[in-house]
């Protein structure tokens, strides 16, 4: 158990292009630091975020230090297949045919 679990209880939303964290319910409609629309943010693991920060405990979680580790060990860790996705995605669209049952 690490110093920073206990207060990382909200959810992390991660921008998948620049690493940026937005912590709260839901992150805001563009990524504040590379403008990236919201299905670009990812819920980081907390347990990745914590090493982040151990590494980095004197500096602000979004440093450019910090970001850029976030993106090595989501890169690492495969995170960005597998984590959830903030926002809908919406599906390709194949001419004019698509199938309802792939809208959610």
């Amino acid at each position: 158990m690490t110093k920073y679990q206990p207060f990382m209880q909200a959810l992390l939303w991660t921008c998948k292009s620049c690493g940026f964290v937005y912590e709260g319910g839901q992150p805001k409609q563009n990524c504040p630091s590379c403008e990236a629309y919201k299905s670009s943010f990812i819920d980081f693991p907390q347990h990745l975020e914590a090493k982040v920060r151990e590494s980095y405990p004197d500096v602000h979680f979004n440093h450019k230090f910090c970001r850029t580790m976030r993106l090595a060990l989501m890169a690492e860790h495969n995170v960005a297949a597998k984590s959830r996705v903030s926002g809908r995605v919406l599906p390709s669209v194949s001419g004019e045919h698509m199938n309802p049952s792939d809208t959610f």
